[in-house]
């Protein structure tokens, strides 16, 4: 009868998962942590923000007025005027802000540099121009596809339709790249472009 050979132990560092450096796990909690506080920190900025904002017009108003009942009327004024622009804004409506922008545009250098933020700020809220983007498109990328912004449709002398096709990247999507697509060679999408943003921003959480 023949007697079986017990089998030697394994050593400790090959039984059991090897952990990690004590440093290495410091760092990945604490960057989860920062990430888990990260929208908290974010909305106590942009609440902090208005609130000095509004303490900061509070004040220079009343060094204008020294009084606090003109204060509140002119701080009540500045309220109904930024309502009325967003209703005629909403509305597409003409009113005397456009031939301010018009003067503000025409201004060399400080003009583009509006026009590129009033644009960022319409992209990310959804009040931009209607023609800002002629589209949401899914731009093919292997067996999957990536989401782009048409933002201009130029047709050739033989009747094809070229496209260029603002890419974003996630989660900034203020960078990216500028694809050219014939247009049969990508899909549209039935999708406003702030809730694309969305989808980016979220890295794909929000659907």
């Amino acid at each position: 009868m023949s007697e079986t050979k017990e089998q030697a132990p394994l050593p400790e560092s090959e039984g059991e998962d090897r952990k990690p450096p004590l440093l290495k796990r410091f760092g990945k909690n604490f960057v989860t942590g920062l990430m888990v506080f990260l929208p908290l920190a974010i909305l106590i900025f942009i609440v902090r923000l208005l609130i000095q904002t509004v303490t900061v017009i509070g004040k220079t108003l009343f060094g204008f007025t020294e009084s606090m009942e003109a204060t509140l009327v002119i701080f009540f004024l500045l309220v109904m005027v930024i309502t009325y622009a967003g209703s005629k804004f909403s509305r597409r409506e003409r009113w005397t802000l456009n031939s301010l922008e018009k003067a503000i545009i025409a201004i060399p250098l400080a003009g583009s540099w509006y026009e590129t933020i009033k644009d960022l700020v319409g992209s990310f809220t959804g009040t931009g121009k209607t023609d800002a983007y002629l589209g949401v498109v899914q731009v093919p990328v292997g067996k999957g596809h990536v989401l782009g912004f048409v933002t201009r449709k130029d047709r050739g002398p033989d009747g094809s339709i070229t496209l260029s096709i603002f890419m974003p990247t996630s989660p900034n999507p203020t960078s990216g790249i500028v694809l050219f697509f014939k247009e049969e060679d990508v899909r549209y999408v039935d999708m406003p472009p702030e809730h694309a943003f969305k989808i980016i921003i979220s890295l794909g959480l929000k659907r």
